[in-house]
This record gives C-alpha cells, structure tokens and sequence, in this order.
C-alpha cells in the first residue's frame, strides 16, 4: 500500500530555488560586467587611436634641417669668436643652444644684455623657419642668490628663460604656441659646483629645439651623470609674462 504523504510535514528542497535564483542573479551580474569591461576597452583603443593620429600628423622639422641649423649656429659663433661662450649640441631630445649667461646677463640679473640680443637676433630666423617646438631653459649655480629681486635661484632662473621666450616672442614673432619657458635653478647641473670654472658652466640658459612633442618635462635625458633631479621645476609657459624683474636690471647681488 502506498504511503500517504503528511501536508504537515515542511518541504526541505525549498532552498534549492533560493540558490537557484542566486546563482542566476550573480551570472547576469558577470556577464553585464563583461560586456561592460569590453565597451570600455573598445573606447580606449579609439581614444589611443585618435591620439595616435593627432601625434603623427605633429609637423617637426626633417633631421637635416636640424643638421642645417646647427651648421649655421657653428659658423656664427666662430666668425664672433662665441667659442665657450655658445654651443650648438645635438642630442636625443633635439637640438641644444648652450649659452653661458656669465657674459650675457649681468650679476643676479634678468634683463638681457646687448650681447645676449645679438645672439638672439641671430638665432631668431632659424628658429622660424621651423615648425618644431622650443623649449627656452634657464639654470642656476648653486650659490644662494641674496638680492631684493629674487629670493631664490629658481626665480632667478626662470625669469632669465622668460625673457629670452618674451624678446623671441615680441622682436621676432615667434608663435607663443611653440615656446616655453623652464627654470631648473641650480637642479640640472653639467659640471660639478665645486670650483669656478664649474659653476661658470652651470650658470647658462638652452634653448632646445625638440625632436618630437614639446612642452614641460620633454628634456629628462639632460644633465651630466650623477647630476641631481629637483623635486619640481619653475615652468612659465608658452609665451607667459615674465616674473616681477625680468625686464628690469638687478640690485647687487652675490649670486649667479
């Protein structure tokens, strides 16, 4: 005889459809995470995509222009007689116009000197005629500055490359879009700092025309080994008014 089942007894399969409902729930959860996961990496490759074109369409000048230019600084500054004073320097990130600011600023000093617009006014046609970015760089020895103008070698050094970027911009229209202005201060150093011939070669201002890209940052190749990285750099950028005393002389000083 079959056994009748007891309506009272409590059915203890119920928490299957629980689980089952669980699971459920959590699968579709993976799968929206998934397509989810892939829309944004489809997005990603299109935004890489688009950025990749706007950097290749970039107009840089070709290597032999840069070559070119180069040429032309170097028979310059030997028909001047610039030598140590001016340097042309191709390296990985461009092409590096090398000033030595002991004879073209004076004494704790931004404003410009006669001499240091004479190089100008030769260099500004060259920088013209191509489309690549400039990068103006101002730097410092590490003697502490002590004048009423600057408080610091930063300042001092990025009021120097501002004016250089300011008399590039309004003497010789160069685009304010295509320069910048950098002060490194006494952080980049290509000699050691220890004699006077050393800091005589760290107290200079470059104006680098890049190979690719421009703007802040473009330039962590340069230095000498064992030069020191600054925690932070003094950036006025494309073609931004100068710091207070960029245009005027300054008090003594006993500073570079």
């Amino acid at each position: 005889m079959r056994r009748l089942r007891d309506p009272h007894k409590e059915n203890l399969d119920r928490w299957l459809l629980t689980y089952a409902d669980l699971i459920t729930l959590l699968l579709c959860f993976f799968i929206m995470m998934y397509t989810l996961s892939q829309a944004d990496a489809e997005r990603f490759r299109s935004l890489a995509k688009a950025l990749g074109q706007i950097f290749s369409e970039q107009q840089v000048a070709p290597q032999d222009e840069l070559l070119r230019v180069k040429e032309e600084m170097d028979r310059y500054i030997k028909e001047k007689g610039l030598e140590g004073w001016v340097k042309a320097v191709r390296e990985d990130r461009g092409l590096v116009i090398r000033i030595m600011t002991t004879s073209f600023f004076r004494e704790g000093s931004a404003e410009l000197t006669p001499d240091m617009k004479a190089v100008l006014d030769e260099l500004a046609p060259m920088l013209k005629r191509i489309p690549n970015f400039i990068q103006v760089e101002g730097h410092t020895d590490n003697k502490p500055i002590r004048n009423a103008r600057f408080k610091s070698n930063w300042e001092l050094s990025v009021a120097r490359a501002t004016a250089v970027v300011q008399y590039l911009i309004e003497r010789h229209g160069i685009p304010p879009e295509r320069i910048a202005a950098i002060g490194y201060g006494e952080y980049r150093p290509i000699a050691p700092n220890d004699t006077e011939i050393g800091r005589a070669k760290n107290r200079r201002v470059e104006i680098v025309i890049l190979d690719r890209g421009g703007g802040r940052g473009a330039d962590r190749s340069q230095g000498s080994p064992g030069a020191h990285s600054p925690p932070g750099e003094a950036v006025l950028q494309k073609g931004g008014k100068p710091l207070p005393g960029a245009e005027e002389g300054a008090e003594e000083a006993s500073a570079p």
